[in-house]
């Protein structure tokens, strides 16, 4: 077992995988003398350490209860689907879970729980759940991402999403910053596959879509904006930085490329720094994962942008039309220069009136067929 209930403070204790030897040593001491019982049986639990296992709780004669034996199949299961994260994986996680608890000492319908030890969760492990009152969120933290292993984590992210959502679970996912990717335009994200899945409808993508709909018609901003031509389903990819960094979070308000590859996705303003307290805070039931004023004021940077653009747009085609009229004018006018002509040259021929009737009408079939 990796968790054991500290019988004085009445906590859950998780033992590390980075303790010296002497901390493991002391562990094993205060182990020993009953610091530690377990969570479901409650029998004491005792400290062992192994080049295979790592650092791990144990029964008396590691005889262990049904429920905690679940428990540990879980997070077997867990280690299995986190083999090919990296080393910082763990670390962010640590840091994520430090705050949410954090948010569960000041509000008591706040949970928060190891993905691993949450009996909701049989097929795949979520690194952290979350639940404010009747909602509930499964945490997941993805940080490597390469060409070998971008289609095998995009299914496994497909398969998780659908399977927390089937638990009644809002899926997160956050990307390691190192894999994000800006293209040329300086508009658009170039996704890994991973970060395709990874896409995720939040609280501020709402008010983007709102915020769109009430600025004006989806073929105007298609048109004005060049963005997608797609339904407006704005949804987010959220990047954390690594864990040897100021740890913060940034979010992307983006529309899918249709048919693109590699896929690619439309973003409506540069992302901006949130710390942990700032990302995670709570309005009624749900994360915010956005600073709302910021939100507002972009917004209204966009709006400025779209209406310059817009009669920017106007002004243009005000000019092809006046171009077309005047070439349309000035057509017209050679086709009159040219008839005259005609008729000049017909008057001053020496030609019989008969010929002249007849090289008239020839003249005449000739203007119409060149005009």
């Amino acid at each position: 077992m990796r968790e054991a209930l500290h019988k004085n403070d009445k906590n859950n204790y998780f033992i590390s995988q980075n303790l010296s030897e002497n901390e493991v040593e002391n562990l094993k001491q205060i182990a020993k003398k009953g610091t530690f019982i377990c969570p479901y049986c409650k029998a004491q639990l005792y400290v062992k350490s192994g080049e295979i296992l790592g650092n791990f709780f144990s029964h008396l004669h590691g005889e262990s209860c049904e429920a905690s034996k679940q428990s540990e199949a879980r997070y077997s299961k867990y280690e299995k689907q986190k083999k090919k994260d990296t080393p910082r994986q763990p670390h962010i996680v640590a840091l994520i879970n430090d705050e949410l608890n954090v948010l569960a000492k000041v509000y008591p319908h706040v949970t928060v729980t190891p993905g691993y030890l949450n009996k909701d969760f049989s097929k795949y492990i979520p690194d952290i759940t979350l639940k404010i009152n009747d909602y509930k969120y499964a945490i997941t933290v993805v940080t490597n991402i390469t060409a070998s292993t971008d289609q095998a984590i995009a299914k496994s992210i497909q398969n998780q999403n659908n399977y927390y959502t089937s638990l009644g679970y809002e899926p997160l996912f956050f990307i390691e910053r190192n894999h994000l990717g800006i293209d040329i335009d300086g508009q658009s994200l170039v996704l890994w596959k991973t970060e395709l899945q990874a896409l995720t409808s939040q609280k501020a993508d709402i008010y983007w879509q709102d915020f769109l709909k009430q600025l004006g018609k989806l073929e105007d901003l298609q048109a004005i904006l060049k963005i997608p031509k797609t339904d407006l389903n704005v949804k987010s990819i959220m990047y954390i930085t690594p864990a040897n960094e100021a740890i913060s979070i940034e979010a992307f308000h983006v529309l899918e490329h249709p048919n693109t590859l590699p896929p690619k996705a439309h973003f409506f303003a540069m992302p901006y720094k949130l710390t942990f307290p700032q990302a995670f805070k709570i309005n009624d039931e749900n994360l915010i994962l956005a600073d709302l004023d910021i939100e507002i004021n972009n917004q209204s940077k966009y709006a400025e942008h779209f209406s310059h653009e817009k009669e920017a747009l106007e002004r243009q085609l005000e000019e092809e039309a006046l171009l077309a009229k005047l070439a349309a004018e000035g057509k017209r006018k050679q086709v009159i220069e040219n008839k005259q002509a005609y008729l000049e040259r017909y008057s001053q021929s020496n030609y019989a009136k008969s010929d002249k009737d007849k090289k008239r009408e020839q003249l005449m079939k000739a203007f119409l067929s060149n005009n």
